[in-house]
C-alpha cells in the first residue's frame, strides 16, 4: 500500500484561500483543516469527495497517490554547475570505471590516428581525470585545457599539481566561455546529459577548434545504462522492471532540454551543425566485480558509494524524492516502488555476510566528428 499524503495545504494555497475559509466551505472547523494538513488527523471520508470537487481534482490526485494536474514543474537545475560543488566526490569515483586503458590507447592511435603533439580542450572537465589519461597517451608535447567552474579547477588543479603535464584551466560558464586559442581536439566526458541546451554546448566545441579538428562527446543513452546493472542473488528483472524512468526523462526533457538519449541523438546533432566524418562507438569498459579480485573490497566500496547506497533514506529525503518524482508525473504507488527498489540494494551490500558478485554497463558511447 502507498503512504497517503493529503495535498489539501498545497491546493489551498494554490487557491490562495485561508484554513478558515476551507473551513467554512466544508462546514468543519479551521482546527480539523490544521490537522488534516499537519497529518495530525485525516478528514472523514465521506468528506474526501467534496473536499476534490471543491479544488478540482480526483480523490487520488487529493490523497497524493497521483501528481497534482496543474502543479508547477520543479526544475533539477543540475545545468547549473555550482549546484554540483561539494557533491561529487562520491560520483566521481565512477570515472576510474569508464575506461579500459587499451581501449582509449586504440580510439586515439587507430581510430583518431594522432601521431604528433596536439592541443586538447575538454568542457565541464571536473577533477581533470579524463585529461590525465589523455595525456598518457598522447604524443609528448601535447598539451590540455580543462574548462569549468572554481571548485572544480581548484580540483584539477590539485591533482594534475604533482604531475609534468603540460595543463591549463579556464574558469568559465560552459555557455559563455569564448577562447583566445583554436585547439585540435575538443571533447565532453558525461556532462552533456545533465545540460539544458546541449546544442549549444556543441556549437561552442565546434567554435573552438581549427578547421579539420576533431569534435568528440562521450555520453550515455539512459535506456542502456538503467537495464545495464545485474546482481547476483537480485532479480535482474526486477532490476529492469521495478521503476520506469520515461516520464521523468521526457517531461525533464520538455521542461528543462535534459536529453536522456543524448549518446545516440549526437551524431544527429553534429551532422546538422556541418560536421564531417562523423562516426560513433560504443565504449567497451564493464565494470565486472567477485569476490575473487584482490581489490574486491575496494571496488564493492566505491559500487556502494557512486550509487549512494551508503545512506539509508531518511524521511525527508524519502519524501523529497517521491514529491520529485510525482511532480514529473509518476504515481506514489511507483515512487515509492522507486525507492524500496534502492532500499533492497542498499540492504544486500551491506550484509557483509555473503561476498557479492555484480556487472555495470555504463554503455558510454562516443561520438566524434571533424570540422
Amino acid at each position: 500500500m502507498a503512504t497517503v499524503k493529503l495535498k489539501i495545504a498545497d491546493l489551498r494555497k494554490d487557491k490562495r484561500i485561508s484554513q478558515q475559509d476551507l473551513a467554512d466551505v466544508l462546514g468543519v472547523s479551521f482546527q480539523s483543516v490544521s490537522k488534516w494538513e499537519t497529518g495530525t488527523t485525516m478528514p472523514d471520508i465521506t468528506l474526501l469527495p467534496n473536499i476534490a470537487e471543491y479544488f478540482n481534482v480526483s480523490v487520488d490526485e487529493l490523497l497524493g497517490l497521483k501528481p497534482l494536474r496543474q502543479q508547477e514543474y520543479i526544475p533539477r537545475d543540475s545545468d547549473n554547475r555550482d549546484n554540483w560543488n561539494g557533491k561529487t566526490d562520491k560520483l566521481y569515483k565512477n570515472r576510474k570505471y569508464f575506461w579500459n586503458d587499451d581501449y582509449l590507447r586504440f580510439l586515439v592511435k587507430t581510430v583518431w590516428r594522432i601521431e604528433s603533439p596536439i592541443d586538447v580542450i575538454e568542457f565541464r572537465c571536473g577533477e581533470g581525470y579524463l585529461g590525465m589519461k589523455l595525456l598518457e597517451i598522447l604524443p609528448k608535447g601535447s598539451t590540455y585545457t580543462g574548462v569549468d567552474n572554481e571548485y572544480f579547477i581548484n580540483k584539477a588543479k590539485f591533482n594534475f599539481s604533482n604531475t609534468e603535464f603540460d595543463a591549463k584551466f579556464i574558469m568559465s560558464d560552459i555557455y559563455s566561455l569564448e577562447t583566445d586559442k583554436q585547439y585540435d581536439i575538443a571533447i565532453c566526458q558525461a556532462g552533456l546529459r545533465h545540460m539544458n541546451k546541449p546544442m549549444e554546448v556543441l556549437k561552442k566545441m565546434i567554435a573552438s577548434v581549427k578547421n579539420g579538428s576533431l569534435v568528440a562527446c562521450v555520453d550515455v543513452n539512459r535506456e542502456f545504462e538503467n537495464d545495464g546493472l545485474y546482481i547476483d542473488d537480485i532479480s535482474y528483472d526486477y532490476l529492469c522492471t521495478s521503476f520506469d524512468f520515461h516520464k521523468v526523462w521526457k517531461k525533464e526533457l520538455e521542461y528543462e532540454g535534459r536529453d536522456y538519449a543524448i549518446g545516440m541523438r549526437l551524431p544527429f546533432y553534429m551532422q546538422q551543425l556541418g560536421l564531417h566524418d562523423i562516426d560513433i562507438r560504443m565504449n567497451d569498459k564493464v565494470m565486472y566485480v567477485n569476490p575473487y579480485m584482490e581489490d574486491y573490497q575496494e571496488k564493492v566500496q566505491d559500487f556502494i558509494e557512486i550509487n549512494g547506497w551508503d545512506e539509508s533514506f531518511s524521511i525527508s529525503s524519502k519524501e523529497n524524492t517521491i514529491e520529485l518524482f510525482m511532480n514529473r508525473g509518476i504515481d506514489r504507488v511507483d515512487a515509492e516502488a522507486y525507492i524500496k527498489m534502492q532500499s533492497r540494494i542498499a540492504k544486500h551490500f551491506k550484509n557483509t555476510e555473503n561476498r557479492k558478485s555484480f556487472l555495470k554497463v555504463h554503455g558510454l558511447l562516443i561520438a566524434y566528428g571533424r570540422k
